[in-house]
């Protein structure tokens, strides 16, 4: 099992089309600062609709676990300086902020990599489950 985490954000974009959101999401990476800093960091940005889970090959399953907390205002403190200070308020009209966790599962099905993964991610007691603490954080699975 391999389990990797990164730095998620989804941006809804006023754009003609899927290229054009790419190419904006690519200059708010690149000279905001409000996602990475170039210096440091590497960043992907990718359209469309997420995948359910995925099998890499001999019973091995990606899963990945989108982990936010609405309440903490990360994503709304991004779109706010974006909309404000940085004049992008036609362009950027929400923000998604979270911890992105992917898990690399052997499994014999797509049912059973998403069964364990939420058992993994879902904290339900001190001996279950270590991603997040449902009682303040949401979470989408593909």
């Amino acid at each position: 099992m391999e389990l990797h985490r990164a730095d998620y954000y989804r941006l809804s974009l006023a754009a003609d089309s899927e290229q054009q959101a790419l190419e904006l999401a690519e200059e708010l990476a690149e000279n905001t600062n409000l996602f990475v800093n170039p210096n440091k960091h590497r960043y992907q940005v990718a359209a469309g609709v997420h995948n359910a889970a995925t099998v890499a090959g001999d019973g091995v399953w990606t899963v990945k676990v989108l982990v936010s907390a609405p309440e903490s205002g990360a994503g709304e403190a991004i779109l706010s300086a974006l909309q404000g200070r940085l004049g992008y308020r036609d362009q950027v009209s929400a923000v998604v902020a979270g911890d992105l966790w992917t898990l690399v599962l052997q499994a014999d099905s797509k049912e059973q990599a998403e069964a364990i993964a939420q058992e993994i991610a879902v904290t339900e007691s001190r001996g279950e489950g270590l991603l997040l603490n449902p009682h303040y954080q949401e979470y989408e699975m593909w």
